[in-house]
């Protein structure tokens, strides 16, 4: 058995390493407590502490061990990582960009931190900034995990399919805060029209959560959005009241002009608008609660 009164700093965050890696967290924080009785001022051990902080569901204590890493090395690594990681946990996102810019000057040559900044710049719905980080991730590190993910969300959203498509489901698995920034774009594309776009992220979430019946809801929700027939309703889905104004001062001024130029369109005109308002107000759900019993929800 080793004695753990010689072990050095350095032996010490190798085993907590070790521990954290086989997720036995409890243990890690052990022999951190035992590590940082004996080196309070290593900047390692420090991040080790912040990582299991972080691990186990404390951000602020994470967020303070990491502070004080970074008074003591400000260019610790590992540590500028998870910080970053932090600040887009929290929201803090143009802090989160500061510490991911800063990381690329200082390795240039990452994959992974374009990824991770790609990643970044599609939460904040910097789409073509987001797709070319991706590009640039991939050039440099083809097998970061990360990097496909980045750039097969690009794929989805251009409506391309590429060989590593089956793939992004069980990519995403392994990399939870992806299905953050899935959801995030999904909600951005539907501001946006783009349902379709929308759709084919949120069947890859379903394929990761095949259980789910939210976003088997969301599934359909979509469907229905960009399925052929709700064409017609596409400036309401969009734009919503601004489209319904719109619409009536237009109609408004044709039906005025007709009056004045061509009376006899007035009845076909008036049979139009009801038709279209009857059609507006029935057909959408009806196509819900039919796709919703073809999807068994």
């Amino acid at each position: 058995m080793n004695d753990h009164s010689v072990l050095s700093a350095r032996d010490y965050s190798r085993r907590v390493q070790g521990l954290i890696e086989r997720n036995r967290h409890a243990q890690a924080r052990d022999e951190l407590a035992e590590a940082l009785a004996q080196y309070p001022d290593d900047s390692d051990l420090l991040y080790g502490a912040a990582l299991v902080d972080y691990l186990t569901g404390k951000p602020d204590d994470a967020r303070e061990a990491l502070l004080r890493v970074l008074s003591r090395e400000p260019d610790h690594a590992a540590g500028r990582s998870l910080l970053a990681t932090l600040y887009q946990e929290s929201g803090e996102l143009p802090a989160a960009e500061t510490v991911l810019i800063d990381l690329l000057r200082d390795y240039p040559a990452s994959g992974h931190l374009y990824a991770r900044y790609a990643m970044l710049m599609y939460r904040t719905m910097h789409i073509d900034k987001a797709k070319a980080l991706a590009h640039e991730a991939l050039r440099l590190d083809p097998d970061d995990e990360l990097a496909l993910i980045a750039c097969m969300m690009g794929d989805l959203i251009d409506g391309r399919k590429g060989a590593e498509q089956e793939r992004l489901a069980a990519l995403m698995g392994r990399h939870p805060e992806s299905a953050g920034t899935a959801h995030m774009l999904i909600t951005h594309l539907v501001r946006r029209g783009k349902y379709r776009a929308a759709k084919r992220i949120a069947i890859e979430l379903l394929k990761q959560n095949p259980g789910s019946r939210e976003i088997l809801g969301l599934v359909v929700e979509l469907d229905a959005l960009s399925h052929w027939s709700m064409l017609p309703l596409w400036p309401f889905n969009r734009w919503g009241w601004a489209a319904s104004v719109v619409l009536w001062v237009a109609m408004v001024a044709v039906f005025s002009g007709a009056g004045n130029v061509a009376p006899h369109i007035l009845g076909p005109l008036n049979i139009f608008l009801i038709g279209y308002c009857v059609y507006s107000w029935i057909f959408p759900p009806l196509l819900k609660r039919w796709l919703k019993r073809r999807a068994g929800i």
